[in-house]
């Protein structure tokens, strides 16, 4: 073979050498792609897996802690371990990263629930804080792990492998798996961890969300109640009541309270408490300096505060929890105006499960003292416009008794036993009110009745009778010219009926009478017994109380006598001027 043939054979065998390692470099390349391919199927598949086993009906994901227990069963199952639990981060609460179990399952679990780890403390507080995932093959030569948690449940914890849950850039809590079973943890296990603490924060932050819907909803129909409350009554007693009601249902609070204005002392005072009976009676006592107290700075300043830490607050008055007996956490307190001028305060304490008051209860507790200054302002006018026209109705009857120098008195004492009647009778505030007023002008047609009757020393003959008898119809008649009467009119026309139907003006019987009528005939005749007359001296209470008695079921209803008695025999009934045994003439 020539030098040339030599060459070239060579040169062939060169390229052929050179083709094969390129071949068997494609072919490398090759098979490490289909093992690199073969890798991310084979998790893809795993988390296909566990996508399947976490996987739960839609309507089932607005009860974390159910969502959050089946999750923690698929990671127990995943990757092999004794115990778990699943942390999350408390909103709202007055320590900040505070960590509590939402979730536990192994020995002692149930024990676990409820349990709160301060912010950075332990791994899981740890992990926490720094927002990586955290592994410990021997826990007790940790420098990170607590062991408080182990010695509460007696439970001996060897590994750890702890990841953080986040969503939006924010740490919402941890996962933790403990004690695996057979093996060290693996890559693979850090990998499912992370890949189920992603669609974990997902679903908590999906339900933080939805329950602070529901929160704004609850507080909005909180207010649309209250509003409704407001509107079927200008009780000054009940709105205040029911602010407090709402106050505290509303802000989902311990206490409430509601101070007032004082302006001729320029001091604030608790018109309305909730809490204890007893505590509220104290509480009802102490009376604050504008400017004194978290309550009087908002009185002063005309601006809310919500405070967190009151007991560290320089504006606290600590008296009232002294008197009390009482400790306040925190509070949010904010202004009642009207027309632009503070007339009170209302006050929340003690947010409920140890949270936090937020700017967000701020904003929607001063719109309901916004309502509450608008009740309380009409109850006031109402109270105003009420005392007027209790007032004008009161200087009527008595122009009427002055008539009658023998009667004077009269209205006051059957006002006072119709409404002791009432009372004992269980009648409801406003039902008592209308008895009063009834009472107030049961006699006020009198006015249409000559003197020579209405003042005559002795005896009414036959005619002067069938004459004075009139005076209920022409106080009905009276009473029909006022339209907002209309309620009480049966009260005048009818308090000289009978339950046998033999009084006047109608002949009504028994239940066809109106109560405020029965109560007020009881009222009427015990004090036309037990007053002086010119031609008698007043009975004894005890002989009147026979008489009333004696025509229970002819005369007199026998509830309304029966709850007159009640009432003597507690001594809540004393006799008048002009009676016997108040020494009359």
């Amino acid at each position: 073979m020539s030098d040339s043939e030599s060459s070239g054979f060579g040169g062939e065998m060169q390229r052929l050498k050179e083709e094969l390692e390129r071949q068997s470099a494609e072919l490398l390349e090759v098979r490490m792609k289909s093992g690199e391919l073969s890798a991310e199927t084979s998790t893809l598949r795993q988390r296909l897996d566990v996508l399947n086993e976490i996987n739960l009906p839609f309507d089932t994901y607005t009860n974390l802690k159910s969502v959050l227990d089946h999750y923690l069963q698929v990671i127990l199952k995943i990757t092999g371990t004794e115990a778990g639990s699943i942390l999350l981060i408390e909103d709202g609460r007055l320590e900040p990263d505070e960590l509590a179990f939402y979730s536990c399952l192994g020995p002692g679990a149930e024990r676990l629930m409820g349990w709160h780890i301060s912010g950075g403390k332990g791994i899981a507080g740890w992990v926490a804080k720094n927002g990586v995932p955290y592994f410990s093959e021997d826990v007790t030569a940790d420098p990170h792990w607590d062991r408080e948690v182990s010695e509460y449940l007696d439970y001996k914890t060897k590994d750890i492998l702890c990841v953080p849950m986040k969503a939006g850039g924010k740490i919402l809590g941890v996962i933790e798996v403990m004690n695996k079973l057979g093996k060290p943890f693996t890559r693979t296990d850090l990998e499912q961890l992370v890949f189920v603490s992603g669609h974990a924060s997902v679903m908590v932050e999906n339900a933080r969300l939805l329950a602070g819907y529901e929160e704004k909803m609850r507080q909005l129909v909180t207010l649309t109640d209250f509003a409704a409350l407001l509107n079927s009554t200008l009780r000054t007693e009940v709105v205040r009541e029911r602010a407090i009601e709402a106050a505290t249902r509303l802000m989902r609070a311990e206490v409430g309270s509601l101070l007032l204005v004082d302006e001729g002392t320029d001091e604030l005072y608790f018109e309305v408490a909730l809490g204890d009976e007893a505590k509220q009676k104290k509480i009802k006592e102490i009376r604050l300096k504008i400017g004194e107290g978290i309550a009087g700075w908002v009185a002063k300043e005309g601006q809310p505060a919500v405070i967190n830490d009151v007991q560290n607050d320089s504006r606290f008055f600590k008296g009232a929890d002294r008197k009390t007996d009482f400790v306040t956490r925190n509070m949010v307190c904010v202004p009642v105006k009207s027309k632009g001028k503070v007339t009170g305060v209302l006050q929340a304490i003690n947010k409920l499960d140890g949270r936090d008051f937020s700017e967000d209860d701020r904003e929607i507790f001063e719109a309901l003292a916004n309502q509450v200054a608008i009740a309380i302002e009409n109850s006031k006018l109402y109270d105003r416009l009420r005392q007027t026209f209790f007032a004008t109705a009161g200087a009527m009857a008595e122009a009427i008794e002055k008539r009658d120098p023998y009667t004077g008195g009269h209205t006051k004492r059957v006002l006072e036993y119709s409404s002791i009647i009432a009372r004992h009778m269980g009648l409801e505030p406003d039902q008592i009110e209308r008895l009063q007023l009834a009472a107030v002008l049961h006699d006020v047609g009198k006015i249409g009745v000559s003197d020579l009757i209405l003042r005559k020393q002795g005896p009414l003959d036959d005619e002067e009778y069938k004459i004075m008898k009139k005076h209920t119809e022409y106080g009905a008649d009276i009473v029909l010219h006022v339209p907002e009467l209309g309620d009480i009119l049966p009260g005048i026309k009818d308090h000289h009926e009978r339950v046998d139907g033999r009084g006047y003006p109608s002949g009504l019987s028994a239940g066809e009478i109106p109560l405020m009528a029965r109560i007020i005939a009881v009222a009427d005749t015990f004090d036309a017994m037990t007053t002086n007359r010119p031609y008698r001296a007043g009975l004894s209470m005890e002989y009147a109380v026979s008489e009333l008695r004696r025509c229970v079921g002819s005369q007199f209803d026998d509830k309304a006598v029966e709850a007159f008695i009640e009432a003597i025999e507690a001594g809540e009934v004393q006799l008048g001027e002009g009676t016997t045994e108040s020494g009359g003439a």
